[in-house]
């Protein structure tokens, strides 16, 4: 009887267990449940794991919590996760929802301040599709940008900085008209300008004449 009472204590303590995690493999991880005891391999809880999924492989010293059906730690699944002394909580509002990675990355969104940030230190980002479109009003760039493309460009844009075009540049009155493009300041070029079919460098004047008289204006 004392046996029954004792194999039935450890099957209803065995049921709910905090650990932490001791060796991860694939989608699976050890839990240490004791100074002596660390589970079997077991499997983790994902918030999805069908036609779509998601990936978060919990960390070596994460406190987690083991849930085992009937008390058989064998077929314990690993809940993550508790914050502890280890791997104290990333921030104190109530208002941000954040991750934080090992490498110093974070993102970031504060409800309260309605602002959504992502820091990566010296990491790149990445956005494979067959179009990105952006519904802000303004949008600021505070570093290069390099198109690899072409660029198209409908309504004003400004440039603080110095830009480098590559692959020439067609500019197009609007549907309302007027000027196409408009430069203050000195234009500088390296070959010749031409300005309809006249050409800059090898445009001819009419009306030359001797002494300190102008000629007249360049003929097409």
């Amino acid at each position: 009887m004392n046996a029954d009472l004792s194999d039935l204590l450890r099957l209803l303590q065995n049921l709910i267990r905090l650990g932490t995690i001791a060796e991860v493999k694939g989608a699976k991880a050890r839990v240490r449940l004791g100074p002596t005891l660390t589970t079997e391999w077991l499997k983790w809880a994902t918030p999805r794991a069908g036609s779509t999924r998601t990936w978060s492989a919990p960390t070596v010293g994460e406190q987690v919590i083991v849930f085992s059906p009937g008390g058989d730690l064998t077929r314990g699944i690993i809940l993550p996760a508790l914050y502890s002394q280890a791997f104290d909580a990333p921030e104190s509002s109530d208002t941000i929802h954040t991750t934080h990675y090992p490498d110093g990355a974070v993102v970031q969104y504060d409800h309260a301040a309605h602002a959504l940030t992502a820091n990566l230190p010296g990491g790149t980002a990445t956005i494979t599709a067959d179009k990105v479109t952006s519904n802000a009003p303004s949008t600021i760039c505070t570093g290069d940008l390099t198109v690899m493309g072409n660029l198209l460009v409908k309504l004003a844009t400004t440039v603080n900085g110095a830009t480098t075009l590559n692959g020439g540049v067609n500019a197009k009155a609007g549907a309302a008209g007027g000027v196409a493009m408009a430069v203050q300041g000195t234009i500088k070029a390296t070959d010749d300008v031409l300005a309809g079919v006249i050409s800059l460098l090898k445009h001819p004047h009419g009306g030359v004449k001797a002494g300190g008289d102008k000629s007249g204006g360049p003929q097409a």
